[in-house]
């Protein structure tokens, strides 16, 4: 199998089947103050503080001891930390199989509620494209707020509060709907990918021609 380079997607490719996955499938900004600043680790952390914290009170009304408190409070957040971040907040992704085999083109999202799958006939695919999506800034208030505060603890935020723009690779089908399967601020990335899809999709399309004149013949 060949897979692809270290970016924020990878492929994998044999002569019937090609695979890409990506946890970048969304073209939203989504909350400045939360996409910019909060990430799945530190919101793991808040909810593990937050945990440990309801079980020091409990600890300390049940052992009357503030140290063996401390100790298993600490304890709690450990494993709470691990539990959030593995369990809770995980990342999701997307997963895309164009199977020439079958002749279908297979789309499963894993996420927190298990796994959603579609499966349509690889025939269906009318057009890989690219499109782009500017997201502007949707809370300037709370920009500002934001910036303020780092400024008075000499912090930067490289990009906070940006404009930014997303590149979307989406298959467009036969019905007029499309699928957006992968999604980055870098185009590169996105064509590369947009690229290996076209010209595998094009063999495959070429081999199915020469199957389909063998059997007239």
């Amino acid at each position: 199998m060949i897979k692809g380079a270290e970016k924020k997607y990878s492929i994998e490719k044999t002569d019937n089947l090609l695979i890409i996955k990506t946890s970048f499938f969304e073209a939203e900004k989504g909350s400045v103050l939360h996409g910019d600043i909060y990430n799945r680790e530190l919101t793991s952390i808040l909810a593990s503080i937050a945990v440990a914290g309801v079980f020091y009170l409990v600890f300390v009304m049940g052992f009357h001891n503030k140290i063996v408190a401390f100790i298993l409070s600490t304890l709690v957040l450990i494993a709470g930390f691990a539990f959030f971040r593995k369990f809770i907040f995980k990342g999701r992704y997307m997963e895309t199989i164009f199977d020439n085999s079958s002749g279908t083109t297979e789309i499963s999202l894993t996420g927190v509620f298990g796994k959603k799958r579609e499966i349509f006939a690889t025939g269906d695919v009318r057009e890989v494209r690219v499109e782009s999506r500017k997201t502007g800034i949707e809370n300037p208030d709370g920009v500002a707020f934001v910036e303020k505060i780092s400024a008075q603890h000499g912090m930067v935020i490289p990009g906070f509060g940006e404009e930014k723009i997303f590149h979307m690779l989406k298959l467009k089908l036969s019905d007029g709907s499309d699928r957006v399967i992968y999604a980055d601020i870098s185009m590169h990335d996105v064509m590369t990918a947009h690229q290996e899809i076209k010209e595998f999709l094009k063999i495959q399309e070429q081999a199915q021609k020469q199957r389909v004149s063998k059997n007239e013949i």
